[in-house]
């Protein structure tokens, strides 16, 4: 395992998780407040650099139907970006992640959820 981070994008907010290669254990980190798409890739790279890691797990925003919304296409533009400066990027599907838990952030949750579901598919294959 190496270390990961996993997001859950939104348009104005994103949760962010991490977990380190020596312990496997996902942690929330401050979401991120962004106002655009170069200013969400910024942080998001520059939290990579700090924290080593290679792979980037992305929350694909499915509708409940399974179809692609139209938040979809945001991401996927987002994640072309994180490869382009040198993050893998995984996409999983982010369906019924948040999790409303009083006193937590709904989307550092989400991305710890998906950081959780990423390491279990890894750990079976």
């Amino acid at each position: 395992m190496v270390n990961v981070l996993a997001l859950d994008i939104g348009i104005r907010r994103t949760g962010v998780a991490f977990v380190d290669a020596s312990t496997d254990v996902p942690v929330p980190l401050d979401t991120l407040k962004h106002t655009s798409e170069n200013e969400l890739v910024g942080l998001v790279m520059d939290i990579a650099r700090k924290r080593d890691c290679d792979i980037c797990v992305i929350g694909l925003p499915l509708l409940p139907d399974g179809t692609e919304g139209s938040q979809v296409e945001i991401v996927k533009r987002i994640a072309q970006r994180l490869e382009k400066n040198g993050l893998e990027v995984s996409f999983m599907d982010e369906r019924y992640t948040t999790q409303n838990i009083p006193g937590v952030d709904g989307d550092a949750s989400a991305a710890c959820t998906l950081l959780n579901l990423y390491i279990e598919r890894k750990g079976n294959s």
